[in-house]
C-alpha cells in the first residue's frame, strides 16, 4: 500500500491537504488501540511531507531555469558552430572516461592500517535503529498517575522527560509530546490544573496561537473534550450530594430531578416554593451543562413546563392577609355574609385561577379562549371601576377630614396619588384584553409586593399595617354599600 493510499488522498504536494488527511485518518487509528496502523500512518505522513517539500523545491528550480532559458537570446547564424563545439566536447569527455576505466583500481587505506576504507562503510540494512527511551505502557501509567497522585506524577514526568531529552532525537521528543498528550486526553477525571501543570513542565504552550507545532489540534480537541466531561461529571456528582445534604427544598428538588420515577407525585404541589426551585435549578444547570438534561428525570422536565396550581409562600401569605381582613369585615352587622363570600370568590379567581383557566381554553378551544378573554375583560373592567371609585371616595373623605387645607387641594392630592398607583399597577406589557384582569391581580398582590420591595425588613411591617388599614376601610365600604344596595332592591 502506498503512502497516498494510507492517507486516503491522491498524490499531491499540498502540505495542508496532507495534514488534513492525516488528521482524518488518525481519528480512526489511535496509537493506544491501533499501534501498527498508527505507526504506518505516521510514516506515510512524514514521507508525504518530504515529498511535498522536494516537489516544491523541484518546481521552483524548474521555474527559475525556464526563466533563465527564456532570457537567453540565441544567435541563429552561429547555431551550427555551437552544435559542432558541443559534439567535440562530448567526444573529449568520452575519451577521458575511457582512460579512467583502463587505469588500475585505486584503493584508499588508513595511514596505520591495512584495512580498506570501503570495508567500513555500512550497508543500508546495517544502519543503527533509533531506540525510543519509553514505552506506551509507561506513558499510559504516568497519565493515570496524574489522576491518582498529581504530586508523584510530576516527579515521574520530570525524570522521564529528562531521559527522553538526553537519549531521544528531536523527532522522538516530538512523538513523546503527542503520545503523552493523547494518553492524558483518555483519562477520566482530567482537570484544567493537571493540563496546565503538564503544559508548563513540557513547554506545550497550549494558550498560544501556534501551539499546534507541539500538540496537534486534534489532540488539543481531545483534551478539551475530556475536560468538559470531567466538569459535567462533577456537576452531576454535586447534584447527588445536594440531594442528600442540601437544604430541605434544595434536597427535595434534587431528589425529584435525579429520580427514575415515571410520574411526578402530587406532594410536589403541596411543598411551598418547591416547583420554582426545580425550575431554577434546571435552568441554571442546563444552561451551564446542557449534557445534564439527559440525566434529569424526563417526567419532571415535562411537568415544570406545564401550567399548574401549587402552594407557595406568596399564595399562603395572601390567603392569610385577605382571609383575615374579610373575616373581620364579614363579622360586622352592616355587611352581608353572601356579599363577603362573593368577594372572596372574586379574589380567589384573580389570585389563583384566572391564568390557569385562560391557558386551559387556549390549549383546547379557540372559540372558548376568545369568549373567555372577552368575558374576563368586561367583568374585570367593571370590578376595577367599582374598586377605584370607592377607593377615591374614601381617600377623599379621610384627607378632607384632617383639615390640612382647602378641600379642592386635598382632592387634587388624592387624585394625583390614585393616578400614580393606577399607573404603577397598569400592565403596559400585556395585551389590551388582559390589562384589567392583570391590574386587579397586581392590586390584590400589593401586600406581598410591598414586603418584597422593602426586602422583608422590619420597616416593611409598618407600611403593611398602613396598607391593611386602607384595604380594610375600602373593602368595608364596598361590602356595606352593596349589602345596603341589595336590601333596598
Amino acid at each position: 500500500m502506498s503512502i497516498w493510499q494510507t492517507l486516503g488522498i491522491e498524490q499531491t504536494n499540498d502540505e495542508k491537504e496532507i495534514r488534513r488527511a492525516y488528521a482524518r485518518q488518525v481519528k480512526k487509528y489511535r496509537p493506544d488501540s491501533h499501534p501498527e496502523e498508527y505507526q504506518q500512518l505516521r510514516e506515510a505522513f512524514e514521507e508525504a511531507k518530504r515529498y511535498a517539500a522536494y516537489a516544491i523545491d523541484d518546481e521552483s528550480i524548474a521555474d527559475e531555469y525556464a526563466k533563465e532559458q527564456a532570457n537567453i537570446d540565441i544567435d541563429v547564424p552561429h547555431l551550427e558552430s555551437l552544435l559542432y563545439q558541443e559534439s567535440v566536447n562530448e567526444d573529449a569527455v568520452n575519451d577521458d572516461e575511457q582512460q579512467l576505466l583502463e587505469q588500475p583500481e585505486i584503493r584508499m587505506t588508513y595511514p596505520f592500517s591495512d584495512r580498506l576504507l570501503d570495508d567500513d562503510q555500512p550497508s543500508v540494512n546495517e544502519l543503527p535503529v533509533v531506540e525510543i527511551p519509553y514505552t506506551q505502557e509507561l506513558i499510559d501509567w504516568l497519565a493515570k498517575l496524574f489522576i491518582i497522585d498529581e504530586k508523584a506524577a510530576k516527579r515521574e514526568l520530570v525524570e522521564l522527560w529528562e531521559n527522553v531529552s538526553q537519549k531521544g532525537s528531536l523527532q522522538t521528543q516530538q512523538r513523546f509530546h503527542q503520545d503523552f498528550a493523547w494518553a492524558l486526553s483518555a483519562q477520566e477525571g482530567l482537570t484544567e490544573a493537571i493540563v496546565e501543570h503538564v503544559s508548563s513542565l513540557l513547554g506545550w504552550r497550549l494558550d498560544e496561537y501556534n501551539s499546534e507545532q507541539i500538540i496537534p489540534f486534534y489532540i488539543q480537541n481531545a483534551l478539551t473534550e475530556q475536560l468538559r466531561q470531567t466538569e459535567v461529571a462533577r456537576a452531576w456528582k454535586q447534584c447527588q450530594v445536594d440531594a442528600v445534604h442540601g437544604d430541605y427544598v434544595v434536597a427535595e428538588s434534587m431528589r425529584i430531578l435525579t429520580s427514575q420515577s415515571e410520574k411526578v407525585s402530587f406532594k410536589v404541589r403541596l411543598i411551598p416554593e418547591l416547583i420554582p426551585q426545580i425550575e431554577q435549578q434546571v435552568s441554571q444547570l442546563t444552561n451551564e451543562y446542557p449534557e445534564l438534561k439527559e440525566k434529569f428525570n424526563p417526567a419532571v422536565l415535562s411537568f415544570i413546563k406545564q401550567r399548574r396550581i401549587a402552594l407557595n409562600w406568596r399564595g399562603i401569605f395572601l390567603c392569610v392577609f385577605w382571609g383575615l381582613l374579610l373575616n373581620v369585615i364579614g363579622a360586622k352587622p352592616d355587611v352581608s355574609v353572601g356579599i363577603t363570600l362573593a368577594v372572596t370568590v372574586v379574589m380567589i379567581y384573580y389570585l389563583f385561577f384566572s391564568d390557569y383557566i385562560m391557558f386551559w381554553f387556549h390549549e383546547r378551544s379557540k372559540k372558548g379562549f376568545t369568549l373567555f378573554l372577552m368575558s374576563d375583560f368586561l367583568i374585570s373592567l367593571g370590578v376595577l371601576a367599582i374598586f377605584v371609585i370607592t377607593f377615591f371616595g374614601i381617600a377623599r373623605e379621610l384627607i378632607v377630614g384632617l383639615n390640612i387645607g382647602p378641600a379642592q387641594g386635598a382632592q387634587a392630592m388624592v387624585i394625583f396619588i390614585l393616578m400614580g398607583l393606577l399607573w404603577y399597577a397598569w400592565p403596559r406589557d400585556q395585551p389590551a384584553l388582559r390589562r384589567p384582569s392583570m391590574m386587579m391581580y397586581r392590586l390584590l398582590v400589593s401586600p406581598w409586593s410591598l414586603l418584597q420591595w422593602f426586602k422583608f425588613s422590619w420597616f416593611s411591617l409598618v407600611w403593611l399595617v398602613v396598607l391593611y388599614i386602607i384595604c380594610y376601610k375600602t373593602m368595608f365600604e364596598i361590602l356595606a354599600f352593596y349589602t345596603e344596595f341589595f336590601k333596598v332592591g
